[in-house]
């Protein structure tokens, strides 16, 4: 069995406010968010050992933020850029980690997490706030038997949302 974990990336400034989508920074509240986000995936007991993180420069920094103390190894890919759900099973499956964390966006990190739900037939608060809302620097970890998507025997381990204030 793997471990999946699903890391939307943190709060970043607006579009209008870079030079373009890719380039959008996070702001101070994404950059405490994704700290904490991190913390919380250690509290959890869960260790990735394996980052596969968005191009954009939000992912990227969310990562950096998130998973510092974590010690893995960080590949970046283009194709997580927007990537639907399927994308992002898809990189998750090429990989070899026992414990892959997917750094990327909306609405294809939370689709994923949703689907990943059903298909584990959680009826629990927990997943039925994962499955319905997927804010920015949230995070679900999910343990998986098989690499076909529709057959993956998910089962949901742990989730976590920033609280707002």
């Amino acid at each position: 069995m793997r471990t999946l974990i699903l890391l939307r990336h943190a709060k970043a400034v607006r579009a209008h406010e870079a030079p373009s989508d890719e380039e959008r920074v996070l702001t101070g509240r994404g950059r405490r968010d994704a700290e904490a986000a991190g913390e919380a995936i250690s509290a959890a007991g869960l260790a990735p050992v394996l980052a596969l993180v968005s191009s954009a420069q939000r992912t990227r920094e969310t990562a950096e933020h998130a998973l510092k103390d974590f010690g893995l190894a960080v590949e970046h890919d283009e194709a997580l850029y927007l990537a639907s759900p399927e994308g992002i099973w898809d990189a998750f499956v090429a990989s070899d980690a026992a414990s892959v964390i997917v750094v990327g966006h909306n609405p294809g990190i939370g689709e994923l997490a949703a689907l990943l739900v059903r298909e584990a037939h959680d009826g629990s608060k927990l997943a039925r706030a994962v499955a319905s809302d997927f804010p920015t620097a949230a995070w679900a970890a999910f343990e998986v038997k098989s690499e076909l998507l529709r057959a993956a025997g998910p089962r949901l381990l742990a989730a976590w949302r920033p609280e707002r204030g």
